[in-house]
């Protein structure tokens, strides 16, 4: 049995969380101000949301394709959380988690949680505080989109992935892959 072909090989995945690692704060008010204004000319629907919410008729996903999507969404949230803050949160994430409630310590007996949320929250929580009072949702939406037409630019069409790269490209050029 052959195995799967990835969504996207380890050397351009690492060539985009290098430069997701790299934005700047300034990069990503960029963003943020490039899908403010392209959502205004309306020529990009749903520019403004996230390539799993705003494309229903996406691409038909397996099970591991999905995981790989949630994998390659957190190692993005991961990525920008560490390039921003300095703070290696691979490798000390689990000490900025909130501690669990009554109710979440339940739900982790009944529904153990996947170490790739817990990272995600914990990068939120990090990119949030270093750039409150600065709401960054639509940067990550700008950078998460650009990930999503990299991973899966075979599997989408062409005019999907020009509105995916239409805010990174606006503000910041090329897109990394």
């Amino acid at each position: 049995m052959t195995e799967p072909r990835p969504l996207l090989y380890p050397g351009p995945r690492t060539a985009l969380l290098r430069r997701v690692t790299a934005l700047t704060v300034d990069e990503l008010h960029s963003l943020d101000a490039a899908i403010r204004a392209l959502a205004a000319e309306k020529e990009h629907k749903r520019v403004d949301k996230g390539f799993l919410f705003a494309w229903w008729e996406g691409p038909k996903v397996d099970e591991g394709e999905s995981r790989e999507l949630e994998d390659l969404f957190s190692a993005v949230l991961v990525a920008l959380a560490t390039g921003l803050t300095g703070i290696e949160v691979e490798r000390v994430g689990a000490r900025f988690a909130r501690k669990p409630s009554m109710s979440d310590q339940l739900m982790r007996v009944l529904m153990p949680p996947r170490p790739s949320r817990q990272l995600q929250d914990v990068s939120i929580g990090l990119i949030e505080d270093h750039l409150a009072p600065w709401d960054p949702r639509l940067a990550i939406v700008a950078t998460w989109n650009m990930a999503c037409a990299a991973a899966l630019r075979d599997r989408i069409p062409a005019a999907t992935i020009t509105v995916l790269e239409a805010p990174w490209r606006r503000a910041l050029g090329e897109p990394p892959l």
